[in-house]
């Protein structure tokens, strides 16, 4: 073939018309997104529908765990007059009762839930249960809080209202948890301890509690005088001061300080009012001391020159 038929083969090849392969292309496109898109508008109806049926057992779920939280109450109220000895362990069952049904109620709406979105409810079940024995390890301070609540509640070392020092925090249990125990102390401050870390529990809420107050004495005044004073003003106290069901006893002498000797009041009080009755007996104290000419001692620092 010489070289001017080779141009002209060339030529004709060029000119021969190729298929349309962009319109081919774009039929195959549209065609792939009609089908996706029939599929998605296919699917959402369905979609909806489980949405709304998701939401629908939520809302139930939430009617079903208030209605059990106020069945519950009413439950521990009227079984506890009978069984509980004070309000304040009816209170405690009613905190965990409460707690243990919320966690229940909890975990079924969230299975339902999956449910209905087509999760496979058992192949996680199984999953976790391979999987628990790991979790396990790392879970062992959480199994370590429930069961501690557990036996709290069943031994009744302390109960909701109680006045208590737990781990060096003192103040008022406001509610037991199946896993942690919260405390509120004087200030409004408010400690949740975990179950499992509670070693030592100092109850001062126990039938009664002890209102104790140390007086400052002068020495130049006779042991016998002081005594006699504060026996009197014990027994005004029993009186007028609400909470006194006997007088204060008035207990030997307590210490020697350099510049004063300390005597002791102690009275039987009822629980959470010993704080008030010894700022009462403070006051009297002051009071008749004053009356009876007694300066109080007090400290004074020693000026050197």
């Amino acid at each position: 073939m010489t070289f001017e038929e080779s141009l002209k083969t060339g030529i004709d090849l060029a000119a021969t018309p190729a298929p349309d392969i962009a319109e081919a292309t774009s039929a195959d496109v549209i065609e792939t997104v009609s089908k996706h898109a029939e599929g998605l508008i296919t699917g959402i109806p369905v979609f909806v529908t489980r949405l709304a049926i998701a939401a629908f057992v939520i809302f139930i779920g939430c009617i079903i765990i208030r209605i059990g939280r106020r069945m519950i109450s009413r439950i521990v109220d009227v079984r506890g007059e009978k069984n509980m000895k004070s309000i304040q362990q009816m209170d405690t069952v009613r905190s965990l009762v409460t707690s243990i049904f919320n966690y229940v109620l909890y975990f079924i709406i969230i299975t339902v839930v999956l449910g209905v979105f087509g999760v496979d409810i058992s192949s996680i079940l199984a999953v976790a249960g391979v999987g628990g024995i790991a979790i396990g390890f790392g879970a062992q301070t959480l199994v370590k809080d429930v069961i501690s609540g557990f036996f709290i509640w069943m031994e009744g070392s302390i109960a909701v209202g109680d006045i208590v020092e737990i781990n060096g925090l003192m103040g008022e249990v406001e509610s037991i948890a199946i896993r942690t125990t919260v405390i509120r102390n004087v200030n409004g401050n408010v400690y949740s301890v975990p179950n499992g870390d509670i070693r030592t529990v100092t109850n001062m809420s126990r039938e009664f509690k002890r209102a104790l107050v140390d007086i400052r004495c002068p020495y130049d005044v006779p042991i016998e005088r002081l005594t006699a004073i504060l026996r009197d003003e014990m027994e005004i106290a029993a009186k007028e001061v609400e909470g006194l069901d006997a007088p204060p006893d008035v207990m030997s002498i307590l210490n020697f300080e350099p510049d004063a000797v300390i005597l002791r009041l102690s009275a039987k009080c009822p629980v959470k009012e010993n704080w008030r009755i010894e700022r009462e007996l403070r006051s009297r104290v002051k009071m008749r001391f004053e009356r009876e000419g007694i300066d109080m001692p007090h400290y004074q620092r020693p000026v050197i020159q």
